[in-house]
């Protein structure tokens, strides 16, 4: 993706600040994580019941250093126009906006979000966080796969529908849980969506 746009934006990466262990890539995601190859994860979780795969998740801990994580990443890095995140990153990068726009963080708060198979927490009181600052403002593009059994489709509607409905874009593609291959129809919608912001930016200045 970093190369395929690097005429239109440039990434910054941040790791997330735990080390999972020994999970299934299916195990991770149910849980909230990206992929077990990856061996990262935004906070920690707790099985309802640790005999059953995929693993359930309700309870999580440790989203504060994960918080200040971004928000370090962000200052060292700023001007920032956006985020953007797949799977429990897309989850967190949800967070980190309620968060921020509760006036949580001495910054300034990206304009647009990319989420890509993002989910609604399982653990009820980081989902509440969302759902208390709904609805976020940034534009965003939500990435869904129409063939993911890890986070199906009405998952990410969840979340999604904690942004302002004017300001998102939804883009289905006929994959799995991952991040499209950024050609095509994919590359398409990528671009549109960061000229549309680019634009609006620039009509603010």
């Amino acid at each position: 993706m970093r190369k395929s746009l690097k005429s239109h934006a440039e990434f910054v990466f941040v790791d997330a600040p735990y080390l999972t262990e020994s999970a299934t890539e299916q195990d991770v995601a149910e849980s909230g994580g990206s992929t077990a190859s990856e061996g990262r994860t935004w906070w920690q979780w707790t099985d309802l019941d640790p005999g059953t795969r995929p693993s359930r998740a309700a309870s999580y801990t440790g989203w504060s250093a994960s918080q200040e994580t971004i928000h370090a990443a962000l200052e060292q890095n700023w001007p920032v126009d956006g985020i953007l995140g797949f799977s429990q990153g897309a989850t967190a990068a949800a967070l980190y906006l309620s968060h921020a726009s509760r006036g949580g963080n001495n910054i300034n708060i990206p304009r647009w979000a990319v989420l890509i198979g993002g989910f609604m927490p399982r653990d009820g009181s980081y989902a509440a966080v969302i759902k208390e600052t709904a609805p976020l403002q940034q534009r965003s593009l939500h990435v869904t796969g129409e063939k993911d059994e890890l986070v199906p489709t009405e998952r990410s509607e969840e979340l999604w529908k904690s942004f302002e409905e004017k300001y998102r874009t939804v883009y289905s593609h006929g994959g799995a849980h991952m991040v499209p291959t950024c050609s095509g129809e994919f590359k398409k919608a990528m671009v549109k969506f960061l000229d549309e912001v680019k634009a609006v930016v620039v009509t603010q200045l």
